[in-house]
């Protein structure tokens, strides 16, 4: 972009008219990419999506998600990240923690089993120094300087200094909030968004990919082209997540138009369970002698697990029922039909490869059909065509299975686009350069409130009563509200609020707090007590000290012994925010008051 003719553009120009740069960031369990864009342009085809990387002399879509920090590791001068950690063995390093962001979130029917054991057998660790959110930040913190600088190289630094950026962080959709919120607020912590004008949004990676994938779909003389009033199905695998949304098309031209149609599903089941799967192989046929291997010699990217990611990349090419060659792993054992001591081999046979694939396929097979079914069920007819997306995606193995599903199921068309790996993060940077955006999303969870209900006839669990210590009535508490459920339709403009009572003491600050709670269950109970209610955080209102309070009640209190003052406010949930986070607003007579925030986790 010419410098001058920039600067011209900018003179006289409000925010919203301004040139931008759109950059999208996949942060992903095993592999990381990013791509950007400046407004100037309109296309997908103008989308760059990083290729290039540090310590790596080959082209690729993505770096590996592994940091290797300076403190820990005598020989380095700086942290290393990406392939610069990759490739050395010998270095103290970190990859997978992205699980760790939502470790606790309540376990769903599609995850990995033994993702809850497997930071103890050092799959999945963290620094002493550094909570998973830090790592997350601190891995960012490295492809921001790396994006940054490469901007300025193509832009120069003057023109990118006065070129606001706007990015998208994409999440799996699966996502708890609390999840989501640390993602998007280690990824400012790291520097995007740093800028006084730069801004900072977030995407669900399947809704991402629908937007690279459908736009593509959509264009005009595309060979197998969408049409309007298809049901597609995006199906994104990648390394620790699967993420499945089906969609609507509603309009080709003159835009692409989609929505959801069903709630969406996933699970925590992506290619790293095939990774785990090995490690559990390998330990029941070798025994101590694989379990004391040191955890460098075995981790993810040390040249063992390397050689066992390319087999796993090639498996289900071809009909090659040979023996699988995986080096060096030093187990110092006798050779056997399973291990070669002389080269250091392990040695795994079709039906070994087979096995370690097979319980991911049939949970991405599983989500598939249930997915299918609901499609199936709102509309009366089967899906017209399966998606395939993500690191995962490009999977022969996964292909080849996932098309006998398909045609089992209708002839239902299966589509893998080119670079599938990168249709994510390409799809990022497109939400943000063409506004593309679902009309309407579906909710994921029942989200609701606490209350006490007043006891009459038919309730006298004593249990849960308390004396409400303002009015001296007897209530149940801890009855669940939902005000928004699973399923229901979700568009930017969607809130639910929320009526209280509180007293105050004229001219004195006040801070209220309400608990919020979500459940995944289809058809949630009324109660708290409901082992699958889960509490999403602390939202928490702030008045001011001198706040008018507007119209209140006094009222004498016998208990108490004194007057009381109440007010009536409500709490607005926000469902359809841009930037995709649960946000809050406190009303007082019609009117935004103080501040409303939300503290995630347990209280």
């Amino acid at each position: 972009m010419d410098e001058k003719k920039l600067q011209d553009n900018f003179d006289g120009l409000t925010l919203g008219d301004r040139h931008k740069i759109i950059v999208g960031v996949d942060y992903g369990t095993t592999f990381s990419g990013v791509s950007y864009v400046t407004t100037d342009k309109n296309d997908i085809d103008d989308i760059n999506v990083v290729s290039t990387w540090p310590g790596q002399a080959t082209t690729s879509w993505k770096t590996p998600t592994r940091i290797a920090y300076r403190i820990e590791n005598s020989s380095l001068y700086r942290n290393k990240w990406g392939f610069e950690a990759d490739r050395d063995p010998k270095l103290i390093s970190y990859s997978w923690t992205k699980l760790l962001l939502d470790k606790h979130a309540e376990a769903g029917d599609y995850d990995d089993p033994a993702l809850a054991t497997m930071s103890g057998q050092g799959l999945m660790q963290l620094p002493t120094f550094r909570d998973a959110p830090g790592v997350c930040q601190d891995f960012l913190h490295e492809m921001y300087e790396y994006v940054s600088n490469k901007l300025r190289q193509q832009m120069t630094a003057t023109t990118y200094d006065m070129t606001p950026m706007e990015c998208w962080i994409t999440l799996p959709a699966i996502w708890s909030d609390q999840a989501k919120s640390a993602t998007i607020n280690a990824a400012k912590n790291a520097g995007f968004g740093s800028r006084p004008l730069d801004e900072v949004f977030t995407i669900a990676e399947p809704e991402a990919a629908a937007v690279a994938t459908l736009s593509r779909y959509s264009a005009m003389n595309t060979i197998n082209a969408v049409k309007p009033g298809e049901h597609v199905l995006i199906c994104d695998c990648g390394g620790g997540t699967v993420d499945i949304t089906t969609y609507t098309i509603t309009a080709i031209s003159p835009s692409l138009e989609f929505q959801e149609l069903c709630v969406g599903i996933g699970g925590k089941c992506g290619s790293t369970y095939i990774d785990r799967n090995l490690h559990a192989l390998l330990s029941k046929r070798f025994g101590d002698a694989f379990d004391r291997i040191p955890h460098a010699k075995k981790a993810p990217g040390s040249p063992f697990m390397t050689c066992f990611e390319m087999l796993k990349r090639d498996f289900g090419l071809n009909d090659d029922y040979g023996i699988r060659e995986v080096t060096p792993l030093d187990l110092g054992i006798p050779d056997s039909e399973y291990y070669d001591d002389d080269e250091r081999m392990v040695k795994l046979t079709y039906w070994d490869m087979e096995s370690l694939f097979e319980p991911v396929i049939s949970e991405i097979i599983n989500l598939v059909g249930q997915q299918a079914t609901s499609a199936k069920e709102k509309t009366g007819k089967a899906i017209d065509r399966v998606i395939l997306v993500g690191g995962f995606g490009d999977s022969p193995y996964l292909n080849q299975i996932l098309r006998k599903w398909c045609e089992a199921n209708g002839n239902i068309r299966l589509m893998c686009p080119e670079h599938p790996q990168a249709a994510v993060v390409r799809g990022a940077a497109l939400r943000g350069l063409q506004g593309i955006v679902p009309h309407l999303k579906k909710s994921r969870r029942h989200y609701g409130f606490t209350w006490g209900l007043p006891f009459r006839e038919g309730i006298d669990d004593e249990k849960h009563a308390y004396i409400e210590e303002f009015t001296d009535k007897k209530h149940c508490a801890d009855r669940m509200s939902w005000v928004i459920a699973k399923g229901e339709d979700v568009f930017k403009d969607t809130y639910r609020s929320v009526d209280c009572l509180q007293v105050y003491t004229p001219g004195q600050p006040l801070t209220d707090y309400m608990m919020l709670y979500s459940s995944m269950l289809d058809d949630p109970q009324d109660h708290l007590s409901n082992a699958r209610v889960e509490q999403v955080g602390k939202v928490v209102s702030s008045f001011p000290k001198g706040f008018d309070f507007g119209k209140t009640n006094e009222t004498y209190n016998a208990r108490l012994g004194k007057k009381i003052y109440q007010f009536r406010y409500s709490v607005q949930a926000r469902f359809g925010e841009k930037d995709g986070i649960l946000s809050f607003r406190t009303f007082v007579n019609g009117k935004i008051v103080g501040k409303t925030d939300i503290e995630y986790g347990r209280h």
